[in-house]
């Protein structure tokens, strides 16, 4: 018995050691900018509630005001912005300290994908192999440098799923994995669609009696309590659609409108999708293609792992139904898109995919099989690194002029609310807030001021409507030329 035991560990070792080599150059290769508006929401969140054990947010939406009132919570979940706060303690409210926490992520998501894999494929030099492929496999390893959640989303889905793989039969890892699973739910909803696979993963009694109590707990005890009063985006998206609905006269026909709009606008973007000059549309072919080898190599699983392929295959289908009723296929205005959603079901997918290696006598030829996938992976990481790094820094760019700007005009003022779409300023200016989403019409300008006070405001100089609402207004003040690309007005009561 020692001697698997001891192959084991060293497998384990090597894919950790790897994970750690691969997530360093990953973060490397990356800019660490506070560029995209939900890492500034995520770092300053992580700040609050480090500083003032407060879930509150500090960015706002007009439109979530006039519905819920001032203050209230970013419209995220709150389990990411919960594990970051200890780091940001620790290390500040920088990139660099999302950096690291992904990074310590990332390695104990190889390990623990590895005993998923070993439990599927039931071989240890080919689920060795797949978990070496998951140290390049698109899309995870462009985000460690990212504050973003996407890191603790893949170990949220993977952690119970390693222990369910490992003790299939003992009431005590039912119970900590059902925890674990009703806990990841405050990071990512979405990872409730998982739930087939550890209903063919325990036993029975484990199951009935330790894993799906102890998740409703979980989710329960550790979640609800702290999901509520969530912002609400005015789009027909999770879970405003809901929020929406129930507030008009007809919620279920209302619900269902919006629900088919949007599986009709996704249907309509996918059909637009250029994968060989977008990279995000490349990643979500790829994805596809890596959902194509699990279904064809299924069959091709040992009878262990068999139930446990097609209850991946089960789950990626509920998923892809959600995708498209109530999130968006391809990503439009900086929403949770499709890659991003079907990220953390990647591995498992993978781990399906490389099936049919089993019944290659060859060890030469799997291994030659496995590096030309590994090659094509790191060609993508490659791309979309580069996408990242350009995107995000443009974006910061923009960002950083605005906050000089801002800073130039409003310090002396020293405000505490400013309306504008300046989350880089938000970030920098902590615990100044920020209102990003302005009102679209003099009529919810009147129910903002009267909702919440704010001291600057601030529009691009190209946005007709908006600067209509503020320059001829007697209660806003002016403070530079009506040229600059930025026009800002002191709020005057």
């Amino acid at each position: 018995m020692r001697l698997p035991r001891l192959s084991t560990a060293l497998c384990l070792l090597l894919v950790m050691v790897c994970a750690w080599l691969a997530g360093r150059r990953a973060i490397a290769d990356s800019h660490l900018l506070p560029a995209w508006p939900d890492e500034c929401i995520y770092l300053v969140g992580a700040r609050n509630l480090a500083e003032r054990g407060t879930l509150d947010t500090h960015f706002y939406l007009t439109h979530s005001l006039l519905r819920l009132g001032h203050p209230h919570r970013d419209v995220h979940l709150p389990g990411y912005i919960a594990v970051l706060a200890p780091v940001v303690k620790l290390r500040g409210a920088t990139p660099a300290a999302a950096a690291e926490l992904n990074h310590g992520l990332f390695v104990a998501s190889a390990a623990a994908f590895f005993l998923v894999a070993l439990r599927l494929l039931g071989e240890r030099p080919l689920a060795t192999a797949a978990a070496l492929l998951f140290v390049v496999l698109p899309p995870l390893p462009a985000y460690l440098a990212v504050a973003y959640a996407e890191p603790l989303v893949a170990f949220g889905m993977l952690l119970p799923l390693a222990i369910a793989a490992t003790a299939p039969t003992r009431m005590a890892a039912a119970v900590v994995a059902g925890l674990l699973f009703g806990a990841a739910l405050g990071v990512r909803e979405t990872l409730l669609l998982a739930l087939p696979l550890h209903l063919v993963l325990f036993e029975r009694r484990p199951l009935l009696r330790g894993f799906l109590p102890a998740a409703a707990a979980g989710a329960l005890l550790l979640v609800a309590p702290f999901a509520g009063r969530r912002a609400i985006h005015p789009n027909a998206l999770f879970p405003s659609v809901l929020t929406d609905a129930l507030a008009t006269d007809s919620p279920v026909s209302a619900l269902a409108a919006a629900l088919w709009g949007n599986v009709t606008r996704n249907l309509a973007l996918a059909a637009q999708a250029r994968p060989f000059q977008d990279v995000e549309d490349l990643l979500l072919l790829f994805l596809a293609v890596l959902a194509l080898g699990a279904v064809l190599g299924v069959r091709s699983l040992p009878a262990a792992g068999r139930r446990a392929g097609q209850a991946t295959l089960a789950s990626l289908a509920l998923l892809l139904g959600a995708v498209l009723a109530v999130y968006v296929i391809r990503g439009r205005g900086g929403v949770l898109g499709g890659v991003r959603a079907f990220l953390p079901w990647a591995p498992l997918l993978l781990a399906v995919a490389l099936a049919p290696l089993l019944r290659l006598r060859s060890r030469l030829a799997q291994a030659a099989i496995v590096t030309v996938i590994a090659l094509g992976c790191v060609e993508l990481d490659r791309r979309q690194i580069y996408f990242f790094n350009r995107y995000r820094a443009s974006d910061h760019e923009d960002q950083e002029r605005f906050a000089r700007l801002l800073q130039r005009e409003t310090d002396a003022a020293r405000p505490h609310r400013v309306l504008a779409r300046a989350f880089l300023y938000g970030y920098e200016r902590w615990p100044v807030e920020v209102i990003w989403q302005l009102p679209r019409d003099a009529r919810e300008l009147r129910e903002l001021e009267r909702t919440v006070a704010f001291d600057v405001v601030a529009v691009h100089n190209k946005s007709a409507d908006q600067r209509r609402l503020f320059g001829n207004n007697p209660n806003y003040r002016r403070l530079n030329r009506p040229d600059a690309e930025y026009i800002v007005w002191r709020r005057l009561q």
